[in-house]
């Protein structure tokens, strides 16, 4: 009896035994399943977070973009060229987001913070405008671009003009085996193109050609991009060429232009902007009759800045006022191709360091012979940007490009575009570094550093 109570015990803790191992079986699926499912929750609130981390930084992209509009347009009511007022580029705190506006330094050098004027690159629509004085320079001065030929500045002719006929210089046309020849056959546009990154369907215009070596879009050489180990920015066509830069075709109050060329003009609105000089302004302006250019008029003219400044948006000349490169924000290598390499240097040498506000600065640099040719080609600021913004929220960041066009005397958004595909463009600061920048380190001094 003893001996089966014995095995009746035993057997009972054996269940209970095999009960307690199967309990922490259960307990240690059931943990697993928990730990798995909280990691999952745990990927998906991170996710959620960098979804609204960015969204958060597009919104303060966005934002900024209106307040450089409403700046462009204050200046403008105010009778200046379009420009900056309240907004620092270098960097706004926008609640939880640090903004920028990622400029473009004219030599590659160093970081630079600031809209980007279109007006320092060669216009498309002007290279294949017959009607322009400026046609024949700037498509020289393209072909002279790193990698560039005649026949690939040709090609690009070839895709934007309204005919079937190949450029003398060799360009392309629908019946080229570049196009023909395809996977899928294409054709050229024949028409003016619709934004740059058309051009990379152009016959001749490779990946490296377009792009160039500033592969994050910065506008500077960083350590590892100089591919070729020149030691200089070598810019791609996304960075020389524009769609169309053109300055308004009515003065700032409404009302027409004044042609240089015409006398009578001339004194009217002199007496208009300069009431009490205005007879010395007549008499000066009898010295240099007749005028090739609106440079060539402000160089005999005794002028001060803020009288330059005035003047200059109300004038037109033979030049046109479409297709002009602006000789304050022009890199150094389309420069050279317009004027050539010694009074490129002079420029550059000449350039104020913030946005001018007249051309007076040039006018005073050029011998009267070369502001008669170079007035033919530049002019100084513009009317259209591009407004490249960066901004860095506590979970993410994003980056639009927006281009904004001035040239209808209210600014106007044209293009925008999320451009986070690009990577992130400052090397120096990670978006770490901005998240924690504070009170005792200033972000806006982070970014632009001696060492940028």
């Amino acid at each position: 009896m003893n001996t089966l109570c014995g095995y009746e015990k035993s057997g009972v803790v054996r269940r209970k035994g095999m009960v307690f191992l199967l309990a922490l079986v259960v307990v240690l699926v059931v943990s697993s399943v928990a730990v798995v499912m909280a990691s999952g929750a745990g990927v998906r609130l991170r996710a959620q977070d960098d979804l609204v981390g960015r969204a958060q930084a597009r919104q303060a992209a966005l934002g900024v973009l209106r307040a450089v509009c409403n700046d462009l347009a204050t200046s403008m009511v105010a009778g200046t060229m379009p420009q900056l007022v309240t907004v620092k580029p270098e960097g706004e705190v926008i609640g939880e987001c640090t903004v920028v506006l990622l400029g473009r330094d004219s030599q590659g050098l160093r970081a630079h913070f600031g809209l980007i004027p279109e007006a320092g690159k060669v216009s498309l629509n002007t290279l294949v405008d017959v009607s322009v004085p400026q046609r024949s320079v700037l498509r020289t001065a393209l072909s002279a671009q790193y990698g560039m030929t005649p026949e690939i500045t040709a090609a690009i002719c070839d895709w934007a003009d309204d005919d079937e006929t190949v450029d003398d210089d060799g360009g392309a046309e629908r019946t080229d085996s570049h196009y023909q020849g395809a996977t899928i056959p294409y054709a050229p546009r024949n028409a003016k193109l619709e934004t740059i990154d058309e051009l990379r369907l152009v016959r001749g215009v490779t990946d490296e050609l377009f792009f160039g070596e500033d592969a994050n879009g910065n506008g500077r050489l960083d350590p590892s991009e100089d591919t070729n180990g020149n030691g200089r920015l070598d810019l791609g066509l996304r960075d020389i060429l524009t769609l169309e830069n053109r300055e308004p075709g009515t003065a700032p109050d409404g009302s027409a232009l004044t042609d240089i060329t015409n006398v009578g003009e001339r004194t009217k609105r002199f007496m208009e902007l300069f009431p009490q000089r205005f007879a010395d302004l007549v008499n000066q302006a009898k010295d240099g009759a007749p005028y090739r250019n609106r440079l060539h008029l402000l160089s005999v003219l005794d002028l001060s800045e803020a009288e330059a400044a005035t003047l200059w948006p109300f004038l037109k000349g033979p030049e046109l006022r479409v297709g002009l490169v602006d000789a304050w924000s022009a890199p150094e290598q389309i420069l050279a191709g317009l004027v050539g390499v010694d009074l490129a240097g002079r420029i550059i040498a000449a350039r104020p360091i913030t946005p001018p506000s007249s051309p007076l600065w040039l006018s005073e640099i050029l011998t009267p012979a070369e502001t008669i040719n170079a007035g033919m080609i530049l002019t100084v600021g513009g009317y259209q940007f591009r407004a490249d913004i960066l901004a860095v929220s506590r979970h993410g960041w994003a980056r639009i490009d927006a281009m904004i066009d001035c040239s209808t005397n209210f600014p106007r958004v044209i293009h925008l575009r999320p451009t986070e595909s690009m990577g992130w463009p400052l090397p120096w600061a990670t978006p770490a570094m901005i998240r924690q920048a504070d009170a005792t380190q200033d972000f806006s001094t982070m970014l632009t550093s001696d060492r940028n």
